[in-house]
């Protein structure tokens, strides 16, 4: 980790009496006065980076975090629609890339020491990624049942033809259910 500068104090105005001559003399030490380098003054805790701080790393961080967030949530959104069979996976495909944006911020957010409640924010977004890529895997799994079912749906027109397609893809998943549990295990 580099060593911190210390820049020696501003004589401007406000810095100094009003009719004294600038300070001349030995340059401040390297080090700050408490701590040693990389403290605060007055502190025995590491200095954050505060106003000072890499600010292109910062916005770095910032615009992973976005993408993170626009992924998520467009996978959120498109989750809710009923889309025909092969676009209702798009949702899952979505928060696989929001699951890996959101480690990469993590990780950009970290180095960066971006502070407040970016951090926490993104391991509840990275949690939620995580299950709906889960239960979006589901579906991958069980692929001919829901196109079967999605084919069933695209001809029912009737509420009772919609309740019977339904009905099937719950008779086809317990029956998946059943193959997969019975399975030689061997």
């Amino acid at each position: 980790m580099p060593e911190q500068q210390v820049r020696p104090p501003r004589q401007g105005p406000a810095t100094r009496q009003q009719g004294a001559p600038p300070r001349q003399g030995r340059p401040p030490s390297p080090t700050p006065p408490t701590g040693g380098p990389g403290r605060s003054p007055g502190s025995g805790r590491p200095a954050g980076p505060g106003p000072g701080a890499d600010e292109t790393a910062q916005r770095d961080a910032h615009r992973w975090v976005r993408l993170f967030g626009l992924a998520i949530v467009t996978a959120l959104g498109l989750g809710l629609l009923t889309l025909p069979w092969p676009w209702a996976l798009l949702p899952g495909l979505l928060c696989l890339a929001a699951l890996v944006l959101g480690i990469v911020a993590l990780v950009k957010v970290r180095r960066a020491r971006v502070r407040g409640a970016v951090t926490p924010v993104l391991i509840v977004g990275l949690v939620l990624a995580a299950f709906l890529t889960l239960a979006a895997s589901g579906q991958v799994v069980l692929w001919r049942e829901y196109s079967a079912y999605s084919e069933c749906m695209e001809g029912a027109i009737t509420g009772q033809a919609k309740d019977s397609c339904f009905a099937q893809l719950e008779r086809s998943l317990d029956e998946r259910m059943r193959q997969v549990l019975e399975a030689p295990q061997g």
